[in-house]
C-alpha cells in the first residue's frame, strides 16, 4: 500500500471545511486503498478554533476515515504579521518532527510561496515523488489585484522562489487551465530556456462531491423564510467579503433592481467589508439586500444553492484570472442546476464555454442588473435545459473523478 503525504496547512477538519479540495483527495484516494495523511495547522483558517492550546508540538486525529497531523500553529484575525509568521511557522515545525511519521511515497503539497519551499529538502531526504499543487498563482494575483508592485524587491524574490519550487518538482499540479500559459509567459519553461518542463505540468481543477452535495440538499434544509418564499426570486452570493470579492459592484447592481419587488439578494458570509458594505446598503434604503449569516455549516450550503434563482461569482476586475479560474463554490453552484452571473471575462471560462450564464467585465452597474435579470426572467424551457447542461458539467468536476486523474501522475 502506497503512503501519501497531503501537506496543506490551511486544511481543515471536514465538518469546517468549505474548501474541500484536499480532504476529497484524502478521501477517495482511502478508497483505492492508498494510505493517506493530512498535515495541516492547528490553527483553523478564518476561525478561532486552535486544536492545540498548550505546548503539544502536533497532534494525531482522525475524521471518519481521514487521518490529519496537526502542527501546533498560531492564531491570527487578519493579513497581518501574525498570518506572515503563520507561514514561516508551519514548514519549519513540519520539518523538525516529520521524520516521526515513517516514510511516504509520494508528498502532496499546497504551495505556499515562498515560505513552503523548505518542504522540498524532506521530500529530496525521503526519497519521496514531490507534487505541488497550485490553487492561487502567489505572487501574481497581488500584482493583479494591484496590492503590490511588480517591481517590489519581495515580488521579485518570490518569483524566483515560485520558479525554483517548480523546477525542483516531480510534477506540478494547477488547479487553473491557463497553468502552462502562465510559465510559458514568464518564460521559465524549457523551450524559452527556463528550468521547467511542460511534460510535468498538468491541470486538475477544484471540484464537488456529487454524493455528498445530493445528499445533503435532501438531508440538511436551513430554516429561512427567505428560502422558502416562492413569490421572490433570490439572488444569491456565497463567501468572503473582501477587498478581492469587490461586492461593491454587485450592491451597485442591487440599486439598478430595487424597482422589482419580485427580486431579492442574498449575501451569505463575512470579511473585512461586510460592515461597510452592510451600512452602505442601510443609508441607501435597499431593501432588496439581505446580509445573511456569516458562516454557516458547510452542509446546508447545497440546499441554500438549489433555493437561488441566480448564484453570483463576483470579484476585483482588472487581470484577476488571467490564467482561468478555480473557485471552489463555481462547481458546487454548477451542481445546483441554477445559472450563474459572474463579472469576470477570464480565458478558459467555464461559464461561458458550457452556457450556464454570463460572465463579463460589466461597463456599469447596470449592465451588470440587466444581465442578473436576464437570467433571472428565463422561461421554463430556457432554464431547464441550462440546468441539465450545469449538471453535467459539474460531473465531470466530481472529486471521484478528479482523484482518478491525480492517480494518473503518480509515478510507478
Amino acid at each position: 500500500m502506497k503512503k501519501i503525504w497531503l501537506i496543506n496547512q490551511y486544511a481543515k477538519p471536514p465538518e469546517l471545511e468549505n474548501l474541500l479540495r484536499t480532504v476529497k483527495f484524502a478521501q477517495y484516494l482511502g478508497q483505492k486503498d492508498y494510505d493517506v495523511t493530512i498535515f495541516a495547522s492547528s490553527f483553523v483558517h478564518n476561525t478561532n478554533i486552535n486544536l492545540i492550546n498548550d505546548r503539544t508540538p502536533f497532534i494525531k486525529k482522525t475524521y471518519g476515515d481521514i487521518s490529519f497531523v496537526h502542527i501546533k500553529g498560531v492564531g491570527y484575525k487578519s493579513n497581518g504579521l501574525r498570518r506572515i509568521y503563520s507561514l514561516i511557522e508551519f514548514p519549519i515545525k513540519f520539518l523538525r518532527h516529520y521524520r516521526k511519521f515513517g516514510k511516504p511515497d509520494i508528498i502532496i503539497q499546497s504551495a505556499t510561496v515562498p515560505f513552503g519551499n523548505i518542504i522540498s529538502w524532506a521530500a529530496k531526504k525521503l526519497n519521496a515523488q514531490y507534487i505541488v499543487e497550485v490553487v492561487d498563482l502567489w505572487p501574481q494575483t497581488f500584482v493583479d489585484l494591484k496590492i503590490i508592485s511588480k517591481k517590489n524587491p519581495f515580488i521579485y524574490m518570490a518569483y524566483k522562489a515560485e520558479k525554483k519550487l517548480y523546477t525542483k518538482a516531480d510534477a506540478v499540479v494547477f488547479s487553473m487551465e491557463g497553468g502552462k500559459d502562465y510559465i510559458k509567459e514568464k518564460k521559465w519553461d524549457m523551450e524559452s530556456g527556463g528550468t521547467i518542463d511542460l511534460k510535468k505540468v498538468f491541470y486538475i481543477n477544484n471540484g464537488v462531491d456529487l454524493n455528498d452535495f445530493n445528499h445533503y440538499v435532501k438531508t440538511y434544509k436551513l430554516e429561512d423564510p427567505d428560502l422558502e418564499d416562492k413569490s421572490i426570486k433570490r439572488i444569491i452570493y456565497l463567501g468572503s467579503m473582501r477587498l478581492a470579492n469587490n461586492l461593491m459592484t454587485l450592491i451597485q447592481a442591487a440599486e439598478h433592481c430595487k424597482e422589482y419587488n419580485d427580486i431579492k439578494f442574498l449575501l451569505y458570509g463575512d470579511g473585512n467589508d461586510r460592515n461597510m458594505l452592510e451600512q452602505y446598503c442601510k443609508k441607501q434604503h435597499l431593501n432588496n439586500v439581505v446580509f445573511k449569516q456569516k458562516w454557516i455549516d458547510p452542509q446546508y450550503v447545497p440546499y441554500v444553492l438549489t433555493c437561488s434563482t441566480v448564484n453570483i461569482l463576483n470579484y476585483m476586475p482588472g487581470g484577476f484570472g488571467n490564467y482561468g479560474g478555480s473557485q471552489s463554490k463555481l462547481f458546487q453552484y454548477l451542481a445546483s442546476g441554477n445559472p450563474i452571473c459572474s463579472n469576470l471575462n477570464t480565458p478558459y471560462n467555464l461559464i461561458n464555454i458550457n452556457n450556464v450564464g454570463i460572465s463579463k467585465e460589466f461597463d456599469t452597474p447596470k449592465e451588470y442588473a440587466d444581465a442578473i435579470l436576464a437570467l433571472a426572467n428565463l422561461d421554463e424551457t430556457e432554464a431547464k435545459s441550462l440546468s441539465n447542461r450545469a449538471k453535467k458539467v459539474a460531473e465531470k468536476y466530481d472529486y471521484e473523478s478528479l482523484t482518478k486523474s491525480l492517480i494518473n501522475i503518480f509515478r510507478i
